[in-house]
C-alpha cells in the first residue's frame, strides 16, 4: 500500500521533470535534485513546495517567476488524477495544494489496515545489521554516558528493525582489560563482602583499588593478574571470567528495567582463546597494515605506521603519534589490535571457532540472550554486511584507525561497511562525569543509571499530584519514568551535548516524553467516551475533511514512512522524537479547536484521526522504546 506523502511527492516530480524536460532540457537537473527540492511549506502556501525553479533559472538565465509559470501551465493535465489538484507560482517556488478528501481518505485507511505495521519500510532489504553497544568493562554500574550509549544503540536497532534490516543487536564484554583486572585484585585481596546490588558494589570498589596503585607492589600484583587472564586455563582466569559475569548479570537487571535487549554477548576472554586474535595480526602484516618491529622503541611489537593511514582517511591526522602498537612487546593486545580481530569476524573475514549457549531464557522482549563460551553450539551470528558501533566522540581517532586499516589492506569496500556512531557528552544539571570517582556524582552521591530510574519513578508521582491536568501517574511510574528518560536522551541531536533536567524530562507540556504519552492516553480517553475502538472505512464520509487542524494532523501521520526512513539512513532517533513532538502538538491543536464527541455527522471522520494518531504514536514510540499506556 503506497503512502500518501510519498506518492503526492512522486507525482510532483513527474509534473516538475516533465516540464524540465520540454522546457529546459539542458539544464542538468537530475532526479534526485527534484526530490531534495521539495520541502513542507507553511500550511498558507499549500501541502509541498518545491525550490527547483531557482536553479533552474540560475542556468537558464530567466526569472524564477517565469520558469515556474512553464512548469506549472505545462502540468495542468496532471491535476486532478492523483492527490495534487492545484499548483501556484509564488516567487518561483512551486506550490502544490492536495485534494483534501482523497488524501485524508487513503491515509486513514493505510493507517487503520496496516496497524502495527504503519510506518514500517523495506528500505533495508534484510540486509545484515550487527549494531554493538554499549560495550561496558564488566566492574562497575552503569553510570549515565554508558546508559546514553544502550539507548542510542537499542533505539537505533528498532529503527533499521523497521526498515527492514535483519538487526543482531549485539554486547562486547571487555572481561581481559585492566579495570577487569584491578576489581578481581581487590575482591581477591580486600576482603570486602558484596552488601547491595553487585555492579554497583563492585564499581565502588573499584574506585577503591584505584586509590591504591601509587602502591609499585599492588600495581604489579595486578599486572601479573592481568597476564594470566589474558594466557587462560589456570585458576584466576577462571575467578575472572565467573567475577564479569556476575557483573554482567547485574548490568542486565538495569537493561531490562529501561527496556533495553541485545541478541548476543561476545566475550573478549573467548576471542582470545579461538586465535581469532593472531589471525588477525597475521592478515594485517601480511597485506601491509601493519609490521612486527624488532628495533627501537617498538622492538617485539606489532605496530601500524600512521603515516601510511594519511590520505586514506578524510582528516586523518594525529602530529602527536607517529605509530600505533597493536601488540605489546609482552604479547599483550591493544584495544584497536583487539578491535580489528573482531571486526574482521563481524564482517565476515574470520570464522572465529565460537560457542554459544543461553545466558538467559528470557528477556524484556522474550527472546532469550546467548552468550559465547568454552562450550554450547555453533549459531548464525556475526557475518553482517554493516557493522555500526555505538561509541563517544572522544573515539573518533581509534575508530578511524580501525576504518582506515581495512582500506590499507585492500579492503575499501569493507571499510565503508564500518560506521561509527558518535554522541556527545551527557551531564546533569549541577552534575560531572567520572569513571574514576566513581560514576557520575550528584550532590551527594554516585549517579547511576539505576538511581537516575528510581529518581524518576519518585519525581513522576510527584509532578501528577502537582500537574493541573488530571494525571494518576501511581499505577503507571515505571513506564512514565522510562519514557521520560528514553525521550529526554534521544530528543537531542546526538553530535550536540545533552544537559539532562528534571524540570523538561518530566514535563507533561512541551518537548518530553510524558507529554507524548500523555497525548496518547488523551486520545484512548476520547474513544472511550466515545464507546469506539474500531471504524470500517466505508463508514467513514471523508467529505468532512477540511484545511483545518484536522488535515494538517492527517498530513503528518501521511509522512511516517519518510520520518523511519530519514532516522534510519542517519542513525539518528532525534528524528522520531521530533515526529513525536509533531503528531502530539498537531493532535492538541485538533482537539482544542474540533468538537469530536456529539458532532453530528463528522463524528465518525473525526473518530477516525483519533484512532489513527493513537496507532500511529504507539508505533514511533516503541521505536524510542516507550511503552504508551492507556491511562494517565
Amino acid at each position: 500500500m503506497p503512502y500518501t506523502s510519498k506518492t503526492a511527492k512522486t507525482e510532483l516530480h513527474d509534473i516538475v521533470s516533465a516540464g524540465i524536460a520540454k522546457n529546459y532540457p539542458g539544464s542538468g537537473i537530475s532526479e534526485s535534485d527534484i526530490y531534495a527540492s521539495m520541502s513542507v511549506p507553511k500550511a498558507e502556501f499549500g501541502d509541498l513546495s518545491s525550490s527547483i525553479c531557482l536553479r533552474i533559472a540560475k542556468v537558464a538565465g530567466a526569472k524564477p517567476q517565469d520558469v515556474a509559470e512553464r512548469i506549472i501551465g505545462d502540468g495542468q493535465s496532471s491535476l486532478g488524477k492523483g492527490y495534487i489538484k492545484e499548483l501556484k507560482n509564488a516567487n518561483g517556488y512551486i506550490n502544490a495544494f492536495f485534494d483534501e478528501k482523497k488524501y485524508a481518505r487513503d491515509t486513514l485507511k493505510s493507517v487503520m489496515e496496516l496497524k502495527e505495521g504503519y510506518g514500517l519500510s523495506s528500505m533495508g532489504g534484510g540486509k545484515r545489521v550487527m549494531i554493538e553497544f554499549p560495550s561496558v568493562n564488566p566492574n562497575k554500574a552503569w553510570h549515565i554516558g554508558h546508559l546514553l550509549n544502550a539507548l542510542i544503540g537499542d533505539s537505533i536497532s528498532n529503527i533499521l528493525s523497521a526498515c527492514g534490516y535483519s538487526v543482531e543487536r549485539e554486547n562486547y564484554i571487555d572481561d581481559l582489560g585492566i579495570q577487569v583486572a584491578e576489581s578481581l585484585w581487590g575482591y581477591l585481596n580486600l576482603g570486602n563482602k558484596p552488601d547491595k546490588k553487585f555492579d554497583t558494589w563492585l564499581g565502588e570498589q573499584y574506585v577503591s583499588v584505584n586509590r591504591m596503585l601509587s602502591d609499585e607492589k599492588v600495581k604489579k600484583e595486578i599486572d601479573a593478574l592481568m597476564k594470566r587472564m589474558e594466557e587462560g586455563g589456570n585458576e584466576d582466569s577462571v575467578k575472572a571470567r565467573e567475577l564479569a559475569e556476575r557483573c554482567v548479570k547485574a548490568n542486565i537487571e538495569t537493561a531490562s528495567a529501561y527496556r533495553i535487549c541485545h541478541d548476543v554477548m561476545m566475550w573478549e576472554s573467548d576471542i582470545v582463546r579461538t586465535g581469532m586474535l593472531s589471525e588477525a595480526m597475521d592478515m594485517a602484516v601480511e597485506k601491509g597494515a601493519a609490521a612486527r618491529s624488532d628495533e627501537g622503541k617498538y622492538a617485539g611489537c606489532i605496530v601500524v605506521d600512521l603515516k601510511k593511514l594519511k590520505g586514506i582517511a578524510k582528516d586523518f591526522d594525529n602530529p602527536n603519534e607517529e605509530s600505533k602498537v597493536l601488540i605489546r612487546s609482552n604479547g599483550t593486545a591493544t584495544y584497536v589490535a583487539k578491535d580489528l580481530a573482531f571486526h574482521m569476524w563481524k564482517l565476515g573475514l574470520l570464522k572465529g571457532d565460537f560457542r554459544y549457549s543461553k545466558f538467559l531464557d528470557s528477556q524484556y522482549n522474550g527472546k532469550p540472550l546467548y552468550t559465547t563460551g568454552s562450550s554450547g553450539e555453533d549459531m548464525e551470528f556475526g557475518g553482517a554486511e554493516i557493522a555500526i558501533n555505538i561509541i563517544g566522540s572522544e573515539q573518533r581517532y581509534p575508530q578511524l584507525i580501525l576504518k582506515s586499516m581495512f582500506s590499507l589492506m585492500g579492503m575499501r569496500d569493507l571499510a565503508e561497511k564500518l560506521i561509527h556512531v558518535a554522541y556527545g557528552e551527557i551531564s546533569l544539571k549541577g552534575g560531572t562525569l567520572s569513571g574514576r570517582s566513581g560514576g557520575w556524582m550528584g550532590s551527594d552521591h554516585v549517579y547511576t543509571a539505576d538511581t537516575l530510574l528510581a529518581d524518576a519513578k519518585e519525581k513522576v508521582i510527584e509532578r501528577a499530584k502537582e500537574s493541573k491536568k488530571k494525571v494518576d501517574a501511581a499505577e503507571v511510574a515505571d513506564a512514565v519514568a522510562v519514557g521520560a528518560i528514553r525521550f529526554a536522551f534521544l530528543k537531542t541531536n546526538l553530535e550536540k551535548k545533552i544537559v539532562f533536567s528534571w524540570d523538561e524530562a518530566l514535563s507533561f507540556e512541551g518537548n518530553s516524553g510524558p507529554y507524548c504519552m500523555y497525548t496518547y492516553a488523551r486520545a484512548n480517553s476520547i474513544l472511550e467516551r466515545a464507546n469506539v475502538s474500531s471504524l470500517a472505512i466505508n463508514e467513514i464520509n471523508f467529505s468532512y475533511a477540511e484545511r483545518r487542524y484536522d488535515f494538517e494532523l492527517i498530513k503528518a501521520m501521511g509522512m511516517a514512512q519518510e520520518v523511519v526512513e530519514k532516522a534510519a539512513a542517519e542513525h539518528r532517533p532525534d528524528i522520531i522524537a521530533d515526529y513525536l513532538i509533531e503528531l502530539s502538538s498537531g493532535f492538541s491543536k485538533f482537539y482544542e479547536s474540533t468538537k469530536v464527541i456529539g458532532s453530528g455527522e463528522p463524528e465518525r471522520y473525526r473518530i477516525a484521526i483519533v484512532i489513527s494518531l493513537m496507532q500511529v504514536l504507539g508505533n514511533f514510540m516503541r521505536l524510542l522504546g516507550i511503552e504508551p499506556v492507556a491511562k494517565m
